[in-house]
């Protein structure tokens, strides 16, 4: 690997990659709302409830007990705009299959993150195992996420400048 490769690879993202991150974090975001409220509930019996299980994380880790609104913030925020850095992050600094899978990856990945780790850091079961529906719907909300949020941003990214 070449100098010049190594300081590509390592760089930071440029603000018009921010910028289409977030727009691309906005779209699965989006999506996620709307999945996690209204198909969750009617498969599941209740919708998923994200800001929930910020609310518990920070209760259980921390002693604090956050408004919801300060906790749909904290969601808001990783959905539009921490999600889709992890996936420019995995995707330009470590050999990836390309569009669609990196994106249906990464949306299995942010369940896992989550569901596998901060659920149990939060007081609940790993992947809400004892509520199986619940779980699945969040994994099939979580990898359409990832896909819609990394199509979005690959599209943008590919338009000219």
């Amino acid at each position: 690997m070449t100098t010049a490769t190594m300081t590509r690879s390592l760089a930071l993202p440029s603000s018009r990659t921010v910028i289409n991150l977030a727009l691309g974090g906005f779209a699965g975001l989006g999506f996620w709302e709307l999945f996690s409220a209204v198909p969750t509930a009617w498969v599941a019996g209740f919708p998923l409830e994200p800001p929930e299980l910020v609310k518990a994380l920070f209760y259980t880790q921390l002693g604090l007990q956050l408004s919801t609104p300060v906790a749909k913030l904290i969601h808001f925020t990783t959905g539009f705009l921490f999600y889709p850095l992890g996936y420019w992050l995995l995707t330009r600094w470590v050999k990836s299959f390309g569009m669609p899978a990196d994106g249906w990856i990464w949306g299995v990945i942010t369940y896992f993150i989550a569901l596998g780790f901060l659920a149990p850091l939060g007081g609940q079961r790993f992947l809400l195992n004892d509520v199986p529906l619940l779980s699945l719907m969040s994994l099939i909300g979580h990898a359409i996420y990832g896909w819609l949020s990394a199509y979005v941003f690959e599209a943008l990214e590919a338009r000219p400048s």
